[in-house]
């Protein structure tokens, strides 16, 4: 391979971010930007998911009412998703 088709073939690399909110009756997707995605103070890949919702026209009121049993966040590369977290939402009031 020459280098040429090499730097194609980095330059070809999609990466995506995503939430998934898994419902009771459903399951959500919502889109990330770039730009919000960053590593935090545990060096770890985050994304704030109040951010993500009102960039998606929703807020915590539609997460309740969607009755949203776990949320993860997911990198895309090339259509593979990888989970960087998830959280359970089983919690009892």
């Amino acid at each position: 391979m020459s280098q040429n088709e090499q730097c194609q073939t980095v330059l070809s690399t999609t990466i995506q971010y995503k939430y998934i909110i898994e419902c009771k009756d459903k399951s959500v997707e919502l889109q990330v930007e770039d730009r919000d995605v960053f590593y935090n103070a545990d060096d770890e890949l985050d994304c704030p998911l109040d951010v993500v919702l009102r960039k998606n026209a929703y807020s915590f009121n539609d997460l309740m009412s969607w009755d949203a049993r776990e949320i993860r966040f997911i990198k895309i590369i090339d259509n593979e998703s990888l989970i960087i977290n998830s959280v359970p939402l089983n919690v009892n009031l």
